[in-house]
């Protein structure tokens, strides 16, 4: 039975890994995120340094807390934040609500494979995809700090840090995938998208960036004397909630009731 079971995830993980691949939203999500984290990071970063007489140098300024490479990495990690807080919550929405308004649920009731084995198969693709995007924001942030004259000595620490960043708040949006599945449609999931990216900004631009489990990284990187590294558990927590809880809502998914 278990061999069963790993053999039908593996069919289910490669059927989610092609529609993952060939979906419009993805690829935007993905061009999107690494477009924009460049902008806000290297085009902050490089106003703050060598224009900080304009408005625009002078805002970038007072985003970066530090010269070289922690200041560019602590900017860099609000911005990998937003962008993958809202592309990996847009793209789980979507991978999870869509069964819904496409429909197609209806036709998973009919086939071998558990709900239980659709789900976890959308979660490692989804995650997986966040893993590379995070990777790919890492990298090319790391190499526009290079470019921008930063020394090779924190190069490194800047991408294992932005990367780490990444795939904790892409974990820690996995209860989006919960709101799609509860609520039958990828809408319910993109609005919780939405209020964890608001709940986020505030509670760091009030300073309260270690309430909450999606800006308790940023907080970590930013001040990494105050903020205990131990505290990154919370987000990874509320990974493992919201996959526990959307696994348990595909279990008792039913037809023609709410």
């Amino acid at each position: 039975m278990m061999g069963m079971d790993r053999s039908a995830l593996e069919i289910v993980i490669g059927l989610e890994a092609r529609k993952l691949a060939r979906a419009t939203v993805v690829r935007v999500a993905t061009a999107a995120a690494l477009v924009l984290v460049m902008a806000t990071t290297a085009g902050g970063y490089a106003a703050a340094m060598h224009a900080g007489d304009t408005d625009l140098g002078r805002k970038a300024a007072s985003m970066v807390t530090s010269p070289g490479w922690d200041g560019y990495t602590a900017l860099g990690a609000t911005s990998v934040s937003v962008t993958m807080l809202l592309a990996v919550g847009v793209v789980m929405s979507w991978s999870t609500g869509r069964e819904f308004t496409d429909g197609t649920i209806v036709g998973l009731f009919a086939i071998p494979p558990a709900l239980r084995t659709i789900a976890t198969a959308k979660m490692l693709v989804t995650l997986s995809w966040a893993v590379l995007l995070g990777a790919g924001e890492a990298v090319l942030l790391m190499t526009a700090g290079l470019l921008l004259g930063l020394g090779a000595a924190g190069a490194t620490g800047c991408f294992a840090t932005l990367l780490l960043v990444s795939v904790v708040l892409s974990a820690g949006v996995l209860p989006v995938m919960w709101a799609a599945t509860r609520w039958r449609g990828y809408l319910a999931g993109i609005g919780l998208t939405l209020a964890i990216l608001v709940v986020t900004n505030l509670a760091a631009g009030f300073g309260l960036g270690t309430y909450t489990p999606w800006s308790i990284p940023v907080a970590w990187t930013m001040t990494h004397d105050d903020v205990s590294t131990l505290l990154l558990v919370v987000p990874v927590m509320t990974a493992a909630i919201g996959a526990w809880v959307t696994l348990r809502s595909w279990d008792r998914l039913q037809l023609g009731t709410d």
